[in-house]
């Protein structure tokens, strides 16, 4: 079984952008560990050269260390929805 590489580090620093506050000369290699550790948000944000901003949850190296909600499929539904679907179930049986 290979294992999976770390991703590769394109930029030595970055600048991280929270709340219009810039913060400079962050060592890329530490944004893995400041994001599990929760130093690091989601919705901030990184950039190589301070110009091209990307939100951390959007990018394609870094998105996957932050866990998206998964929307239950039951979600905004009655509470005896399946007593229901049982009944409806059953009246289409009879019509048929």
């Amino acid at each position: 079984m290979v294992k999976p590489s770390a991703p590769q580090v394109l930029h030595r620093h970055v600048s991280i952008r929270r709340s219009g506050r810039v913060l400079r000369n962050v060592l890329a290699q530490s944004l893995i560990s400041d994001i599990k550790r929760g130093r690091l948000r989601k919705d901030d944000e990184i950039s190589a050269d301070e110009k091209k901003w990307v939100r951390l949850d959007q990018h394609s190296q870094l998105a996957s260390y932050f866990p998206t909600k998964t929307s239950s499929s039951s979600v905004g539904l009655p509470s005896d929805i399946e007593k229901r679907l049982s009944e409806l179930s059953q009246m289409l049986k009879d019509l048929s």
